[in-house]
């Protein structure tokens, strides 16, 4: 009885230790399951970061080709405007002055009044009727061909550039070049009518308004900065 005694607790802890180790053996599968996971969590991060650094350096890549393609070179550069308050002279001032480039007024020969309210009656009437004021302005055909990129500069009037512009780009051939506006407006600020008015009425040109400068009228004495920044952001600084 004893020997049988003895033989049954033998196979008792056998037992017990077999189910101990089974037990343990389970136990180690979810910490393993789980750094499984963070591994693959953290392949996951590097892939993405990765992705994020391959875009960004395609990115810079696109904004380094595109500042390339705005370089000027050899080309000549143009600043042509029409001024009323004075602002559109400041802005094509600090323009010729960051390019290097010629500096072209344009006028009414038949000026505009110094009240501003009779001026705006006046340039509205001029809209309605399609009107093509006559102007000075000291560019001949022959000298406007030398030139490969304008700034073309004009307050808004009216949600349109003012009408003496329209007789400017409708008196000249702008085959080959680009135009690059800039502008002074007091709510407008995208110009309204103006990039469809200077691309239908440029002819020939490539008119870059993706890239025009806008600047509320009453903050463009305190813009000389920004102008010139914006200059050499196109990549025309001298």
């Amino acid at each position: 009885m004893k020997i049988k005694r003895w033989i049954g607790m033998i196979v008792a802890c056998a037992l017990i230790f077999a189910m101990t180790g089974c037990g343990a053996g389970n136990q180690t599968q979810p910490d393993d399951a789980g750094t499984s996971d963070d591994t693959a969590q953290v392949s996951a991060s590097a892939d993405d970061e990765t992705l994020k650094e391959a875009q960004a350096e395609e990115h810079s890549d696109t904004q380094t080709s595109n500042a390339g393609d705005n370089t000027t070179g050899d080309g000549k550069i143009l600043v042509v405007y029409f001024s009323y308050t004075g602002h559109l002279d400041s802005m094509a001032n600090w323009i010729a002055d960051e390019t290097g480039g010629d500096l072209i007024r344009v006028s009414a020969k038949d000026a505009y009044p110094e009240d501003y309210d009779d001026t705006a009656d006046r340039a509205k009437k001029e809209q309605d009727e399609n009107s093509r004021p006559e102007i000075d302005v000291d560019l001949t055909k022959e000298q406007l061909a030398g030139y490969d990129t304008v700034f073309f500069g004009f307050p808004v009037w009216w949600y349109d550039i003012p009408m003496p512009m329209y007789t400017f780009l409708d008196s000249y051939d702008f085959t080959g070049k680009t135009i690059i506006p800039f502008l002074s407006h007091e709510g407008s600020s995208n110009g309204g009518s103006a990039e469809q008015t200077i691309n239908e009425h440029a002819r020939g040109a490539a008119v870059r308004f993706e890239d025009a400068l806008s600047i509320r009228g009453g903050k463009v004495d305190s813009s000389e900065q920004d102008v010139r920044d914006w200059v050499d952001g196109l990549g025309f600084g001298k």
